[in-house]
């Protein structure tokens, strides 16, 4: 069960609780309150009353919830029960840092494959990933059907690198490059705007400053 209209916001608390309940099985946790899972995740605990309100199916306030069961509903909500699998277009530091990183306590998603067009970087491998040439990302994304691509190369090949996978059928980016990149609209680009948080956190920041 997906979610038809949640905000954005909620999505993303959303998520955030699920890391936190799998968290919690690691420590042993089979119970946890709203509060508890309030402050495990940094968030008040009204929002989180507020967002698993809005399905109305996660036992009753109050009394404490499931940890597995609150993860499977949220997990449904998300839809990430069977996650698709993550690509990574540019064998450069960027992505080969995500690459070894990995995507561990996530809702297991994992890193399938990673791509690069320069001739001296293809064979070598990023962890355990072996560097495949650009011109096979079609065969994977055909093969595995649903697949979300990791945009990490050089600042200026951002907008090359999405048209090529619009081409072999991608719909969901995740882009790294700096530039802004124009998609067809049946494309969800989103970035990861390291400036734009430095940006929030400054302002946050002054913010405090001046009103002590």
């Amino acid at each position: 069960m997906i979610a038809v209209k949640v905000s954005e916001k909620s999505i993303r608390r959303l998520s955030h609780y699920a890391r936190c309940l799998r968290l919690a099985k690691i420590r042993g946790e089979s119970i946890i309150t709203s509060q508890e899972l309030a402050t495990n995740c940094g968030i008040s605990s009204a929002a989180v009353r507020r967002d698993l309100s809005i399905y109305g199916e996660f036992g009753k306030q109050g009394s404490g919830y499931k940890v597995d069961d609150l993860l499977v509903n949220i997990e449904n909500i998300l839809g990430t029960t069977d996650p698709p699998s993550v690509i990574i277009v540019g064998a450069g530091s960027i992505g080969c840092a995500l690459m070894i990183s990995g995507l561990a306590g996530t809702a297991g998603y994992t890193y399938d494959s990673i791509f690069d067009n320069d001739p001296a970087k293809i064979g070598r491998y990023c962890g355990e990933k072996q560097i495949r040439p650009i011109d096979e990302i079609s065969e994977v994304i055909r093969d595995k059907k649903e697949v979300i691509a990791v945009i990490a190369v050089s600042s200026g090949s951002g907008q090359d690198a999405l048209e090529m996978l619009v081409d072999a059928g991608c719909n969901a980016i995740l882009s790294f490059a700096l530039e802004p990149l124009k998609a067809p609209d049946n494309v969800e680009v989103r970035y990861v705007e390291v400036s734009t948080e430095l940006d929030v956190l400054t302002h946050s920041m002054r913010r405090k400053e001046r009103v002590n």
